[in-house]
């Protein structure tokens, strides 16, 4: 049965424990058959530090390394935290079984650059954390508000508790 899901993105940061997002994500995989594509998407160095780095370090080849390891270390970062998920959860890993979950980390503003990312590569769906401690506050963060607000694809937007 179709359930015209195919591709579903799921949008995770580094910093908090992300682990109900992802689970979320790989139950709603499972249940359409859709592949899972995890992004994590590096804040962009404020201008002021950009130009700082590039009047002090005059090297250009030295300044794209620097900057290519930023990403590389996210990506690093990101594969870690998806064998760390995989191992507190073994049972769905097992049903989940050899399928491919592919990952990519970007640079940008991060609504923004999932967003984009989201309709370049054709998803059906993204999945995002709510980010946010408690709804009575807010219901989601700012990067997952300005997810919703630019996406032309549903989002699912996942509490902490779930």
């Amino acid at each position: 049965m179709s359930h015209g899901i195919e591709r579903i993105l799921c949008c995770v940061g580094l910093r908090a424990d992300s682990d109900y997002v992802l689970h979320r994500a790989v139950s709603l995989a499972l249940a359409t058959q859709a592949e899972l594509h995890v992004l994590h998407a590096v804040k962009a160095l404020p201008d002021e530090m950009a130009n700082t780095l590039k009047v002090n370090i005059r090297d250009r080849d030295v300044l794209n390394t620097l900057m290519e390891q930023r990403i590389e270390q996210a990506r690093v970062e990101l594969e870690a935290k998806l064998d760390a998920f995989w191992q507190r959860h073994s049972q769905l890993h097992e049903v989940f079984g050899d399928r491919k979950i592919s990952c990519t980390v970007l640079e940008g503003y991060p609504s923004s650059v999932i967003s984009h990312f989201a309709s370049r590569g054709k998803f059906d769906m993204i999945v995002v954390a709510a980010n946010k401690r408690s709804f009575s506050a807010s219901y989601a963060g700012k990067v997952t508000k300005g997810v919703i607000k630019r996406s032309k694809i549903p989002v699912v937007v996942v509490p902490k508790s779930s």
